[in-house]
């Protein structure tokens, strides 16, 4: 499969590989992949800009690996959603 990225994609990706978030161009598309599988998880209640949100704090965060990344994310989803569910959301 060839994929052909903007200039401004391709100056997205490069600013995350030079902050040093991943380690390639690979980890990068699996990261992206993975955020837009879970966007599409039937269940989550919660907003783009709140998934987003998530999103970016685990990727500020270096001291996560991807595995931990993710399952911080998965925790917070569930606790947003038990919020939501339960109404008690601010």
């Amino acid at each position: 499969m060839t994929i052909h990225l903007t200039p401004e994609q391709e100056r997205r990706i490069q600013a995350v590989l030079s902050r040093g978030a991943y380690n390639s161009l690979e980890e990068v598309v699996e990261a992206a992949l993975t955020a837009v599988e879970q966007r599409t998880v039937h269940g989550f209640a919660g907003t783009p800009a709140e998934l987003d949100t998530l999103l970016a704090e685990g990727l500020a965060s270096e001291r996560l690996t991807e595995e931990e990344f993710w399952g911080s994310v998965d925790k917070q989803t569930d606790a947003h959603l038990s919020e939501h569910r339960t109404g008690s959301r601010s």
